[in-house]
């Protein structure tokens, strides 16, 4: 069997049916294209290039699988465990695998009854509100790009040891070569991915058999037909390192450091939508488990009994010992050089489901649009695996660093905190079992957990537990990591802000109502004497006009308007903050001409105005118009024929943050003006805080 028809038996027989024309899309009216058309158009391709022949079977999703669980548990996590209690913690090597497997009767659940691209998060979304759904994003997100960045820097440590010249250096170059590497799979799509995915998961299978087989069985002394075994129980005395209770204390503290080997499981519930039978996920989930359990404590336990306590506490690759002492320096070469490669296919997985979670959480208005649009080639949400590989790459730099300015054990540090922040979104997951059964308890489950409601109560209740009891025995240490992986976590909440700020109506217009005064106050910087000097430019002789100003703020521009227009013609201020209204009222007070009033809506343009304007002005509202298309062509109503126009709107907010997407696309722009019966023209200019966009023509 060649690999092509390997290949085709590992996926699916769904290859032999004909490719489906996807269905002709009924074209949008202008009230019903929301927020961002742009982006709309953009996920049409990717609902396109899922419309696919190939599907991922069961074999395949397998393989994913244990990939993603196996990895740089191999050569990390036995030494975290017999450091903390010697031999005896092959004990919580197996007790891990037993939860592990609970752990997935309920994740099983929830991926068969929600199979599609969001994976975790998408449980999550459907459990909580929307910031906790921010909030579990976030943390997978956070978590994911940390999980990555450690396995880089393993694979790049233990390949090229210390003393290597230049060894640094060279190690830094490997991690931004393999960063590169996998992100751009990622980049290439599903069919890549899921390729690169499956044979990083036999290399895996391969390596943990070749390290664990000859541990208990000498092979080169068969062919000379001496049946021996070079496994030695003398390495495993004594069995416990404490007494009494402090054993039970310690191989706890065990168990919470080995706990991320049955992690990344989570990989397939981000290809779920990509799998042939997803119904039946749980069964890949239990059989994924069963199998990366057997071979882990099997490998566990062979290296206690081929490796000394003294190697595993001093040695930095007690793997490398033990494949010397069981194969000698070939093998020893093989298995350093197939661990390399073990470690990096743990890697690989995370820009594929990275890229998904951020696509998801844009298309909830939970992260940036511009991270939904996916590559009109590929079919990848090529933006996401972009800010991906910065961000990789940053933590793992952050990492090195700890190096360079000498922390203790940096390594270590950031995997608690990778530890951490993993077991505060696998508790939000396993909540959202019993959540779900309430909120969604007439939908058909594929697959029903048992103690759907006490289970993961006292899975959750277990994680606390561990972590109590790591800072009982590491006190300080344990309290400074966990205020580490706070300070992470908080991060995320100016993000959220920003993301509310975008696309919430109820947070644009709160927002806008307790910065009334503080816009007040710095007027003269937002919106500088220049810009609305131009803007009036812009709009002509406005002297007995009437003029509709769709966004007054705190009449910065109202002001300047009033003696322009003068007693004959009429400026009507909206604006959608009550304060802002009140506050441009008071200013312009002694202008019987000016009418202020309150635009309450986000989604379409509701001030009742008794006649038609010649003109419309516009400062900072159009990013905030939640249907712009809707909004353009209901003001288009108001305005008389060769009417002017002018909108004022900001982009890339001091060089890094963009608005919304559809605002900075100059041809959808246009395009839109158009559709809402405006001919304008779009311009672009640069200040010292972010970039304005000036929009003005005249109503057809």
């Amino acid at each position: 069997m060649n690999f092509k028809e390997f290949w085709k038996f590992m996926t699916t027989d769904m290859s032999k049916k004909k490719k489906e024309a996807p269905a002709p899309e009924k074209s949008a009216s202008p009230t019903q294209q929301g927020t961002d058309s742009s982006v709309q158009q953009d996920l049409k391709k990717p609902q396109q290039k899922s419309l696919t022949p190939r599907k991922l079977g069961y074999g395949l999703i397998l393989f994913i699988l244990i990939n993603s669980i196996l990895g740089s548990s191999l050569f990390y996590l036995p030494s975290l465990g017999v450091i903390s209690s010697g031999a005896a913690s092959i004990f919580a090597w197996i007790a891990l695998f037993i939860i592990a497997i609970f752990v997935m009767l309920y994740m099983g659940e929830l991926i068969t009854l929600h199979p599609t691209s969001g994976g975790t998060y998408e449980f999550c979304k459907r459990a909580y509100g929307r910031f906790g759904s921010f909030a579990a994003g976030w943390l997978i997100w956070l978590g994911g790009n940390f999980g990555m960045a450690l396995s880089v820097v393993a694979a790049a440590e233990y390949f090229i040891p210390a003393q290597t010249q230049y060894g640094f250096i060279i190690r830094l170059v490997f991690a931004a070569i393999w960063i590169i590497a996998l992100n751009f799979m990622a980049f290439r799509g599903v069919d890549a991915g899921s390729t690169m995915l499956v044979l990083f998961g036999f290399i895996a299978v391969i390596v943990v058999i070749l390290m664990t087989l000859p541990s208990f069985l000498d092979i080169p002394g068969l062919f000379q037909g001496v049946f021996q075994s070079p496994f030695n129980s003398q390495f495993m005395q004594p069995f416990f390192l404490h007494e009494g209770l402090s054993i039970l204390s310690y191989l706890g503290l065990s168990l919470l450091l080995i706990s991320e080997a049955f992690l990344g499981f989570e990989v397939v519930s981000y290809m779920a939508n990509e799998v042939e039978k997803p119904k039946e996920l749980h069964k890949v989930l239990f059989a994924g488990m069963a199998i990366s359990g057997i071979l882990m404590t099997l490998y566990v336990f062979s290296s206690l009994g081929t490796v000394s306590y003294t190697d595993y506490v001093q040695n930095a690759r007690p793997f490398a010992v033990q494949a010397l002492n069981t194969m000698g320096e070939l093998g020893q070469t093989i298995v350093v050089f197939g661990m390399y490669l073990v470690i990096v296919g743990a890697a690989a997985a995370w820009p594929i489901t990275g890229a998904r979670l951020l696509q998801a959480m844009a298309k909830d208005k939970l992260f940036l649009g511009h991270f939904a649009v996916l590559h009109p080639k590929h079919g990848s949400a090529y933006r996401a695996v972009y800010l991906q590989t910065i961000m990789v790459a940053l933590f793992s730099w952050f990492i090195f660093r700890g190096y360079l300015v000498k922390w203790g054990n940096p390594y270590r540090s950031i995997y608690l905190i990778y530890v951490v922040i993993s077991l505060i979104v696998l508790s939000l997951i396993l909540l959202a079992v019993p959540i779900l059964r309430r909120k969604e308890k007439d939908l058909e489950r594929p697959y029903k957990a048992p103690f759907g409601t006490i289970g993961p109560i006292l899975l959750v209740t277990l994680f606390l537990v561990l972590i109590g009891n790591w800072i009982r025995i590491e006190g300080s240490i344990a309290i400074s990591i966990l205020k580490m992986t706070g300070s992470f976590v908080i991060f995320g909440l100016p993000m959220y802000f920003f993301v509310e700020m975008l696309y919430s109506e109820k947070s644009i217009r709160g927002v806008n109502e307790k910065l009334s005064f503080l816009v007040l106050w710095g007027e003269k910087l937002f919106f500088p004497f220049t810009i609305r000097n131009k803007l009036l430019k812009d709009m002509g002789d406005i002297k007995g006009k009437k003029i509709l100003e769709y966004g007054c703020s705190v009449g910065s521009l109202t002001r300047k308007m009033a003696p322009r227009v003068g007693p004959t013609g009429r400026i009507y201020a909206t604006d959608l903050s009550l304060k802002k209204v009140e506050i441009t009222g008071k200013r312009t007070k002694e202008h019987a001409h000016v009418s202020t009033h309150h635009e309450k809506s986000l989604d379409n343009f509701t001030v009742s105005l008794p006649e038609h304007v010649d003109g419309v002005i516009s400062v900072g509202m159009l990013s905030y118009m939640q249907k712009p298309e809707q909004i353009l062509t209901t003001l288009g109503k108001h305005v008389k024929k060769g009417g002017e126009v002018v909108f004022l709107d900001y982009d890339k907010f001091f060089f890094i943050i963009p608005n919304v997407q559809w605002i900075k696309d100059t041809k959808e722009l246009i395009a839109m003006f158009k559709r809402a019966g405006f001919s304008v023209t779009v311009e672009k200019k640069y200040s010292v805080l972010w970039q304005y966009i000036i929009i003005k023509g005249t109503k057809d």
